[in-house]
């Protein structure tokens, strides 16, 4: 049996596209699939059309052959969820209702009697992952109300491992030597964007001019600041977090 294989394909365009490449390179792709008799399954190929913009933009008509494909306004990339507003508010939903969830295993083991530091591990090993899976990608760019969405995720496992010793969510964090988990996030932002500066493969996602890492203790990598910036969304977008990040080290 073939293995089953996913592939996105995006355009960019201003506020009258034109989407008649992309329906082109839908074509030439369903030419060489049946050419390597490989077959396109229509019904889980999707549309999204992201538009931020107040006026109104005509949406994508796109087919595969004959079959017209469905417009939808989120979708899962490789397991995070992304919307047509290129906000994070179904992603964040989607992994606090994941992780909750996984908290009746707290539960359930709370109330036979299991140590809370066991409990702290088995936190950190199968709900913690849910809460940070992909993270570089959207913890920057949350909204408060939805830091404080995932944030309580963790506060709610403290109170289930510590029960009645609960003082206190800055005092469970000590007790159980966890981070806040916007901690957990920056570190992870911080590990990516310095993978991204030292790997020769990848830099390329960091701005142009990015210096090449020097092993000598008083270097300081730095790197070229992103220009002015249009929005927040994208000032607090993942690549210009990370510039920021770097260059205030």
């Amino acid at each position: 049996m073939d293995a089953a294989q996913h592939i996105s394909i995006y355009s960019s365009g201003n506020r009258q596209p034109d989407y008649s490449p992309l329906q082109s390179t839908l074509d030439r792709l369903k030419k060489r699939t049946e050419e390597n008799k490989v077959t396109i399954n229509h019904t889980n190929t999707v549309v999204m059309h992201f538009c931020t913009s107040s006026q109104a933009v005509a949406h994508p008509q796109l087919s595969v052959g004959a079959h017209s494909l469905q417009l939808v306004q989120s979708t899962r990339l490789l397991g995070v969820t992304v919307d047509d507003r290129l906000s994070w508010k179904q992603h964040v939903i989607n992994i606090v209702r994941t992780a909750s969830y996984k908290l009746y295993m707290l539960r359930r083991l709370k109330s036979l009697g299991t140590p809370a530091k066991e409990l702290r591990d088995v936190y950190t090993a199968f709900t913690l992952p849910t809460l940070m899976y992909a993270s570089p990608a959207w913890s920057s760019s949350l909204t408060l109300t939805q830091q404080q969405q995932v944030e309580r995720t963790q506060k709610r496992a403290c109170r289930i491992i510590l029960g009645p010793a609960y003082d206190g969510y800055d005092n469970a964090l000590t007790i159980l030597s966890l981070p806040r988990l916007s901690e957990r996030h920056r570190e992870a932002l911080g590990k990516f964007g310095r993978g991204l500066l030292c790997h020769p493969c990848h830099q390329h996602f960091l701005p142009p001019d990015a210096p090449p890492p020097r092993c000598a203790t008083r270097h300081i990598n730095k790197l070229v600041p992103i220009r002015a910036p249009k929005t927040d969304r994208y000032k607090n977008s993942a690549i210009p977090s990370i510039v920021h990040m770097i260059n205030s080290v």
